[in-house]
């Protein structure tokens, strides 16, 4: 076996060694039968270099000189760069619902949340008579002779978990999807780094002074317990290097085994689990980031590559954010205007008084855009992987965040909410045997996660399942520029819903109250146009839109 290339950044050593069960000789991965790489980034919202300029990022607010705004992503995001340019952008792609458990669990059972009832993720998707029996996605694979192989945050919860009374949940569904899941901790922590809380320099925002404490995460419960709102929205950094982060030591692995077809990495309990991509078979190898999700603490060195000096964040802007939600129904202000602004509003104050808002928003931005950062430098050995790894003329990547983020717009620092910001997802495919995937094309017309499974057991030759909703993203892969005006529909918690077509935006809650923008002149959907009387036969029209995506059946979207 050829030694690991990252032996010296993982610091392996020999222990107990797992294998995925060998299989029975069956075909290799042929045109028919490709092999898969699958890559899940968490709450990566639309601030990256291929997607900068489009009107709805509100990276044109905060970096309103195109030069300025090019120069930024560009420190962001080089690696996801380098994949875009041989993968077909999907410029507008979507996700089921704005919330990592919920998304993520349409996304691979091919259940979307009307219809599941799967709209938090308080539980594991299974307990849900809806989902209990459901073929996932790399299931269904693994049933058709696929290796499946995953680690990090792929599914909610990236480890099982111990019940009160003695039994477990099995949150990355080991028993039923996987040939060999690998459970370790994710993030961008260490075993031994410390988090830093240093208060920002009055007047700038070089840094926010939100006290981390224990650096509760999602990952860390499993899902069982979500941590309470302070508990995650901190930010910081942390004396570690990058390369000896979970988040880094999981995607390192991850290219290793891409490069040599074996690798090994210790899981959480310290065993060594070592990994094989047999030759007789295709695989599904996936492999989940957890970064940029909260809390945002990660090396000094990414809060470098962004200065708040560049940040066109003033008096202007809060005003404008401030106002945005004049026009909002009772339940979207309810619901969704959460309590982080005033959050960010007081500690500003508390700093430098009134109209301190404007540094912390700085402060809070920075630590968003660094994490961003982060998650694009552990990607980097995967993007090298991906260009030189021995099967790499017949692995269909893709590379995908699980919803967006608001990051101030919309006077909020959160997901779960139906608007733009939130639920706008990076998508990027690469199909190696498809010539238009390989130019770094870009696909305007809007899709959705949900639209995954399907493509994905369509690449692979193999018939739909039943149950899956979404439609194949094929003729995108052959011709990027053929989607028309294609509607997409997202859920969040029963009765809310949000449908976008490339003009318009609509989203309709369980109380009654609307909201409509003309996306056309109101790209940041500023002006409800749901109470203007000359709305009538639009708001009309995006119902009965609405009501038949809701209706719609598997068999009606392929």
């Amino acid at each position: 076996m050829a030694l690991p290339r990252f032996i010296g950044l993982l610091g392996f050593t020999p222990a107990l060694t797992l294998l995925a069960a060998a299989p029975a000789a069956e075909p290799p991965a042929t045109p028919d039968r490709p092999n898969f790489l699958f890559l899940a980034v968490d709450d990566l919202n639309n601030y990256v270099s291929f997607l900068r300029d489009q009107p709805e990022n509100f990276l044109r607010k905060i970096y309103p000189n195109d030069t300025l705004r090019a120069s930024v992503t560009r420190r962001l995001t080089p690696n996801l760069q380098r994949l875009a340019n041989r993968s077909v952008i999907f410029s507008r792609a979507y996700c089921g619902s704005p919330l990592c458990g919920p998304s993520r669990t349409a996304l691979l059972t091919g259940v979307p949340p009307h219809v599941s009832g799967y709209y938090q993720h308080r539980t594991f998707f299974r307990t849900y008579d809806t989902l209990k029996d459901v073929v996932t996605l790399p299931e269904y694979l693994k049933g058709n002779n696929y290796v499946t192989i995953g680690l990090g945050k792929v599914f909610h919860g990236p480890v099982q978990r111990k019940n009160p009374d003695g039994s477990m949940t099995d949150w990355p569904d080991i028993d039923r999807s996987w040939s060999l899941y690998i459970q370790r901790q994710v993030g961008p922590r260490g075993v031994d780094g410390k988090v830093t809380r240093s208060p920002y320099s009055p007047g700038s925002g070089a840094m926010a002074a939100w006290d981390t404490g224990n650096m509760k995460t999602d990952a860390d419960t499993g899902g069982e317990r979500k941590p309470d709102m302070d508990e995650l929205f901190s930010f910081g950094t942390i004396d570690l290097p990058a390369e000896r982060t979970y988040d880094f030591e999981n995607t390192a692995f991850t290219a290793e085994l891409l490069l040599d077809r074996r690798a090994t990495i210790k899981d959480r309990s310290g065993r060594t689990v070592e990994a094989e991509l047999p030759a007789d078979r295709p695989f599904f190898l996936a492999s989940g980031l957890y970064a940029p999700h909260l809390p945002w603490v990660v090396p000094p060195e990414f809060y470098e590559r962004v200065p708040v000096s560049e940040m066109a964040i003033d008096d202007a802007l809060v005003r404008w954010v401030e106002d945005d939600i004049k026009d909002l129904p009772a339940q979207a202000v309810e619901e969704f205007v959460l309590k982080d602004w005033d959050k960010v509003k007081t500690l500003g104050e508390s700093v430098d008084g009134p109209g301190g808002v404007k540094f912390a928003w700085r402060a809070a931005l920075q630590a968003y855009l660094a994490s961003i950062a982060y998650a694009d430098h552990c990607l980097g050995p995967l993007v090298d992987a991906i260009e030189r790894q021995p099967a790499r003329d017949n692995t269909v990547v893709v590379l995908w965040s699980d919803h967006g983020w608001n990051v101030g717009d919309k006077r909020r620092f959160r997901k779960h909410a139906l608007w733009e910001a939130a639920n706008h997802s990076v998508l990027l495919i690469l199909d190696p045997r498809m010539p238009a995937a390989n130019a770094g094309k870009v696909c305007p017309a809007n899709v959705s996660l949900q639209d995954l499974y399907p493509t994905l057991v369509a690449r692979a030759g193999l018939p739909r399942p039943g149950h899956v909703h979404g439609h194949d993203l094929a003729p995108l892969l052959a011709a990027p520029d053929s989607g028309g005006d294609r509607p997409v529909l997202m859920t969040y918690n029963p009765g809310n819903h949000a449908v976008r077509t490339n003009t318009t935006s609509y989203l309709r809650y369980r109380d009654g109250g609307r909201e409509l923008y003309d996306l056309t002149t109101d790209p940041f959907e500023y002006n409800n146009l749901a109470n203007d009387p000359q709305s009538g036969s639009r708001l009309s029209a995006m119902d009965e839109l609405m009501n038949r995506l809701l209706a719609a059946k598997p068999a009606d979207q392929r």
